[in-house]
């Protein structure tokens, strides 16, 4: 398994690939403006099926990726849990789509 990593606006198209290619996927938002605090954590949401990630808030509807909120993706949960793990960063997974982590 790999992690693929969209951390820019010129990801954009290749993220929403990925996700139409992946439906049983996940992708891990990343909050790089203070990816230890806890209080907005990374988040786990599931490549599909996910309002949150489907309807973004209006600020960033065009934007799905940019520099202050990455996405890492891999069609196994656990690779990203363990990416966040190694690095010591908290996450939590979304209370709309619910990806149960192992």
């Amino acid at each position: 398994m790999t992690i693929d990593r969209f951390e820019n606006e010129d990801d954009k198209q290749r993220y929403l690939d990925w996700r139409k290619r992946n439906p049983n996927g996940f992708v891990l938002n990343i909050n790089t403006w203070n990816p230890k605090l806890t209080m907005y954590k990374n988040i786990i949401h599931r490549a599909s099926g996910c309002s949150s990630l489907d309807t973004p808030p209006n600020i960033n509807r065009d934007r799905p990726v940019t520099h202050e909120h990455p996405k890492l993706c891999s069609t196994d949960l656990n690779e990203l849990v363990a990416e966040m793990e190694n690095k010591d960063l908290p996450y939590k997974t979304c209370d709309l789509c619910k990806p149960k982590v192992n």
